[in-house]
């Protein structure tokens, strides 16, 4: 019960700005029909095409390209009109229906194209009253879905960008985020974890966003430009935090920290001005912040070669510094890329042949169609008046995770009551269609609007939505509400039951595969770090970013099981791994190493052997090789940065200050490559600790 209520308090919390012109449309294309079906004294037709307005809107995707968004609309106007088509061909057979409204729903959940939409029309179409032909009831229901799709596209030549500037600009705000964090005083794990999270979402969504913009290779190639050098500000900033964190430790006072976040605060408001306004305001401002630490950097310097300050934590400065150019040169590059990046031609959108289907696997097709087809069979035995309520409960409150589907008959249970008792309500106040299209309309704007802000409000006001406008010519009355909120908790529950008894067990036998991907293709990623190849260093941190997620999305279905739970351990081993690509990508950033390189290719040997062994072990259950003396060796690099030091300040002495000789190359490598080293090797052996078999 306090789960149910904290995912409640989850539902309802705004996490963004109402779209209330959105809401405003949506709620006129569903009560345009309804008033002229109530003018010209057509109400059950009109209520069949502002059903199909519905039905329609209910499958789109606002923050689409209008493109891809029109061709959404149209498909889904199309599988609609096909749905209520056949339910009304299979009103007349009552346990074909039964078959065929179960085949539907499967079909649904195995092939998205055909949509909950279409479900949703065959099953509230065969309940309706038979009082127009199938062939006219679906062209109402095609009108509907296509005044509606005209109405949501009429601002197209006007808007047709915003979804991808509202792309780019999450994607710099949220790295403008990133930047303030790594710059400041460390951030908790968990919330860095959380910036980093909304930084790389946002990325992949802007990514997403430009690829449904382009037309041909030919093309512009501005906004492919714009990607990278957004990625290259995130993968500098992430090293910049590992750095910092480093120099903190070095006993170098506190007077450079306020630099440092003086120059990310700076650089973090260029970047938001960059991408929002395409300005470059800020950038003077911003260069002189990192001149400033820059200065500091170089006063340090002086310190150190004096002996005033350890020369190691100096060096890290120095790279510290080098992020930060590097920054700035992104930020810049940003300032003049954004404005050229979002400017396609105005072309109407491109119907193209169709893709290869991508259908759905796994389990939930036939759990979903058994749900329905027995939820069907159950209401002809009742020949129950309102069984679709029933029905259409199971139908949309049934989820691929069966904790989802306990949240989803909660919201669905508590939105009906709502809108039931609302309804009756309102006719008992003021009975007739207009006071009951005006109830429609105000539920549609609320619930439109809050859709892309908050589940639980768009849940309380569309829930009843499509259930009173099939029930339009019907008398609402206080029996009709109770009946209809009994069978919506009647239907939850026989969801809930289903889910529970034929949810698989198998789900965490598919653990260990993904426990070895991830290790392996963290292995990958330290291995390729000794060539130093950025190219394919960072294309191995990505694939094994993805491993991660993937294990993570399995944690995930677990803890959603009935009566599961992932391992706490597992969840941390997820953490080391990303520490581990963090660091990865900080010791890409420092310079490269002179011939004598050290320990650094041994301990990374070191490391991807011992994640290749417990990978071998998690998969095979074969026990792990001895693990190596990897301390000893990390204690190695720590004499060596001293020795290098050492022979630097000798240099120093003799005048070679400003000279680049070898000791002054060795140690810029050895002194900056070593936190990110030790931090790589500690995340390395902690994932490795974390995801062994228990002994």
């Amino acid at each position: 019960m306090r789960r149910i209520a904290g995912t409640l308090r989850g539902d309802f919390a705004i996490t963004g700005r109402p779209a209330w012109g959105y809401g405003l449309l949506c709620a006129l294309g569903i009560c345009l029909p309804l008033l002229s079906g109530v003018a010209v004294g057509h109400v059950r037709q009109g209520a069949v095409m502002a059903l199909g307005a519905y039905l329609t809107v209910f499958g789109d995707a606002p923050g689409l390209p209008y493109g891809t968004r029109a061709r959404k609309l149209l498909t889904t106007a199309f599988m609609v009109t096909l749905g209520t088509g056949l339910g009304q061909l299979i009103q007349p057979w009552p346990w074909l229906a039964v078959v065929v409204v179960g085949l539907v729903a499967a079909a649904s959940a195995y092939w998205r194209v055909i949509g909950m939409s279409a479900v949703l029309a065959v099953t509230l179409s065969y309940f309706a009253p038979s009082g127009v032909g199938p062939v006219v009831h679906m062209a109402f229901t095609a009108a509907g879905g296509l005044l509606v799709t005209v109405l949501l596209l009429a601002l197209w030549p006007v808007r047709r960008l915003r979804p991808l500037r509202t792309a780019f600009e999450e994607a710099g705000t949220a790295l403008a985020d990133l930047l303030v964090g790594a710059g400041r005083a460390p951030l908790s794990d968990e919330s860095w974890e959380s910036l980093r999270r909304r930084a790389v979402t946002a990325e992949d969504d802007a990514n997403r966003s430009f690829s449904l913009y382009r037309v041909s290779q030919e093309g512009d190639q501005a906004g492919d430009r714009l990607l990278v050098t957004l990625d290259r500000v995130f993968q500098e900033t992430v090293a910049l935090r590992v750095l910092r964190v480093a120099a903190v430790r070095a006993d170098l006072g506190t007077e450079w920290t306020e630099d440092l976040a003086g120059a990310a605060d700076t650089l973090a408001r260029a970047l938001r001005e960059a991408v929002t306004a395409g300005g470059t305001v800020a950038m003077p401002e911003s260069l002189a912040a990192v001149t400033r630490f820059a200065d500091r950097v170089q006063e340090m310097r002086r310190a150190a070669h004096a002996g005033e300050v350890p020369l190691p934590g100096v060096v890290l400065l120095g790279q510290i510094r080098r992020c930060l150019d590097r920054i700035w040169t992104a930020v810049r590059s940003v300032s003049q890329q954004a404005a050229e990046a979002v400017e396609v031609g105005p072309r109407l959108p491109r119907f193209v042949r169709p893709r290869k289907p991508v259908f759905s696997t796994g389990y939930h097709p036939l759990r979903l169609g058994l749900a329905v087809t027995l939820a069907m069979v159950l209401m002809q035995l009742a020949h129950e008046h309102y069984a679709k309520w029933f029905v259409v409960t199971v139908l949309v409150s049934t989820r691929p995770a069966y904790r989802d589907t306990v949240d989803r008959v909660t919201l669905r249970g508590l939105g009906t009551a709502v809108g039931a008792t609302g309804a009756a309500v309102v006719l008992a106040i003021a009975p007739g269609h207009l006071y009951l299209i005006a109830f429609i309309g105000v539920c549609a704007v609320l619930g439109f609007a809050f859709r892309g802000a908050s589940y639980g409000y768009w849940t309380i006001f569309a829930t009843p939505m499509s259930l009173i406008l099939s029930d339009f010519t019907a008398p609402i009355d206080w029996g009709a509400a109770a009946a209809r909120v009994a069978l919506t908790v009647a239907g939850g529950a026989l969801a809930l039951l289903l889910s529970r008894l034929l949810w698989p067990r198998g789900h965490r036998a598919r653990l260990t595969g993904r426990i070895v991907a991830t290790l392996k293709r963290h292995a990958t990623v330290v291995r390729l770090l000794a060539d130093r190849d950025p190219a394919e260093v960072r294309a191995a941190i990505s694939d094994a970013g993805k491993a991660a997620e993937r294990l993570t999305d399995s944690l995930d279905r677990l803890d959603k099981e009935p009566g599961g739970g992932a391992p706490q351990r597992l969840r941390e081993a997820v953490t080391a791994a990303r520490r581990l690509r963090d660091n990865a990508l900080a010791m890409l950033t420092v310079p490269p190493p002179v011939e004598e390189s050290g320990p650094t290719v041994t301990i990374l040997d070191m490391v991807a052997d011992r994640l290749e062994s417990v990978a071998e072990e998690v998969g095979t259950g074969r026990p792990a090789a001895p693990a190596d003396d990897l301390d000893r060796v990390l204690d190695e690099l720590g004499a060596r940065v001293n020795m290098l030091a050492a022979r630097r300040l000798d240099e120093v002495a003799e005048g070679a200050g400003d000279r680049m000789t070898g000791v002054r190359r060795g140690i810029m490598h050895a002194a900056a490559v070593q936190p990110a080293l030790k931090g790589l090797s500690s995340a390395a052996l902690r994932l490795a600790s974390l995801t062994a078999p228990p002994r």
